[in-house]
């Protein structure tokens, strides 16, 4: 049985109970208007006060009062759904309601009848299931010995009533017989559905507390898988982390030893010749190096490239070429840049830079290339870079650190980057742009 079914089962017998009550409360206050009338038609005043020990209420105020409160107690109760929780001060002020309420009935009913007590302590023992503590506990003791004790020969030793047994004795035996039966078949009812509630409840409350039980163990899953997957991803997150520091020390460390040692090269070749000349190109080497360090101190500090930072990609590119080129005699780097109205990101532009700078090391390094093109574009929403240059090549394509790297770079920013070594080296990257991207 589900959760929804059980609570509207357990709504179903509260509302049954609160008609019942209402016919069986009726039934009383009829009873009593109907026999005092019956003593008045019939002149049997004086046989009726000597067979009770107190003077009797006025029938038709009993009636009334009857009928008035127990529509105020209804209305309490219904006003209630059964599948809500009020706040704990509301809902401790409207069980005492219902208790002097269903305790003023049962005194006008002169203690006949304290099955009323049953169906206020079905609803107060539903509304105080969340509240296990003294106030809840004291309430519904209170409520069960309402209902042993609201009885006409236990109140009548301290308080003098007339005694409601009477009033159906005022009848012929068939008559009296009738309605003693039918009070008793009501009160038997009355007293099956609460017993019905009562199990109901407590079967309710079994699955709900397995149901909570479950929800702890899941919760308690949850957080220890919440708890692996925060480790994974705290190493994966140092695992990246290096390889990015990885890359960013071979980068810039390749980039400028491969400098310098292009430049020692030319200096060697031209130092005999040419001591002035040799000069010049140590002072190159000696700048590149310095550049290098710095690259590298702001690779360690996860900074940018001191270029990047002030010129932007378009004139970091412009100066490494210079740089290159002034580290060799016979090397020539072309670059077209015809994206002039683009405005990267910093994740995007240094990836661009490394994977440029990259390229020209290789091409440099294990291609011995002398001329190198490169060319910035768009075409259809993406950003297209081809580096072309025209060295050995590589007929099988075997990607070693700074191939790897520079896939990685790319795919970091959901580009895509081809290599073709068929004729000198080439390599293709498309990296697609965003809006906020474009300006005119």
């Amino acid at each position: 049985m589900s959760r929804f079914t059980g609570m509207r089962m357990i709504s179903s017998l509260r509302n049954l109970m609160v008609g019942l009550n209402y016919l069986i409360v009726m039934f009383y206050s009829s009873v009593f208007l109907l026999a005092t009338r019956f003593i008045v038609n019939h002149q049997k005043s004086n046989l009726f006060l000597s067979e009770i020990d107190h003077i009797p209420k006025n029938p038709v105020t009993i009636f009334f009062a009857c009928l008035f409160l127990y529509a105020v107690l209804a209305a309490l109760i219904l006003s209630r759904s059964v599948s809500e929780i009020s706040e704990k001060a509301a809902n401790l002020t409207s069980i005492i309601l219902e208790i002097i309420l269903g305790f003023q009935i049962v005194y006008y009913l002169n203690m006949a009848y304290s099955g009323l007590f049953l169906m206020v302590f079905s609803d107060c023992l539903f509304h105080m299931r969340r509240e296990k503590n003294t106030t809840s506990y004291s309430v519904l003791g209170i409520l069960a010995c309402l209902y042993f004790l609201s009885n006409y020969y236990v109140v009548s030793f301290f308080f003098p009533m007339a005694d409601p047994a009477a009033y159906f004795n005022v009848f012929d035996h068939s008559l009296s017989s009738l309605l003693i039966m039918l009070k008793n078949l009501l009160e038997m009812i009355n007293l099956l559905i609460f017993v019905a509630y009562l199990s109901l409840y407590i079967n309710h409350q079994t699955k709900e507390n397995e149901n909570i039980a479950q929800e702890l163990n899941m919760i308690n899953q949850v957080n220890r898988e919440l708890k692996n997957y925060a480790a994974i991803t705290e190493r994966i997150g140092e695992n990246n982390e290096r390889k990015r520091l990885a890359r960013e020390i071979h980068d810039t460390l390749g980039h400028a030893l491969t400098g310098i040692a292009a430049g020692v090269d030319a200096t060697l070749i031209i130092i005999d010749k040419s001591p002035d000349l040799a000069k010049k190109q140590l002072h190159l080497v000696s700048q590149v190096v310095r550049e290098g360090i710095s690259d590298v101190r702001n690779s360690l500090n996860k900074l940018r490239p001191g270029a990047l930072e002030q010129a932007g990609l378009k004139g970091a590119l412009q100066k490494m070429i210079t740089e290159f080129i002034g580290l060799s005699d016979d090397l020539q780097i072309d670059l077209n840049y015809e994206v002039e109205n683009i405005d990267f990101e910093v994740a995007k532009e240094d990836a661009l830079f490394r994977v440029v700078q990259e390229s020209i090391t290789n091409s440099i390094r294990h291609g011995a290339a002398n001329h190198i093109q490169i060319h910035f574009y768009i075409a259809d929403e993406n950003l297209n870079i081809i580096i072309d240059d025209n060295g050995f090549g590589a007929h099988c394509i075997e990607p070693g650190y700074g191939l790897t790297q520079m896939k990685e770079r790319i795919a970091a920013i959901h580009g895509t980057i081809h290599f073709d070594g068929s004729d000198g080296f080439t390599t293709r990257i498309q990296v697609p742009l965003q809006k906020g991207e474009f300006h005119d």
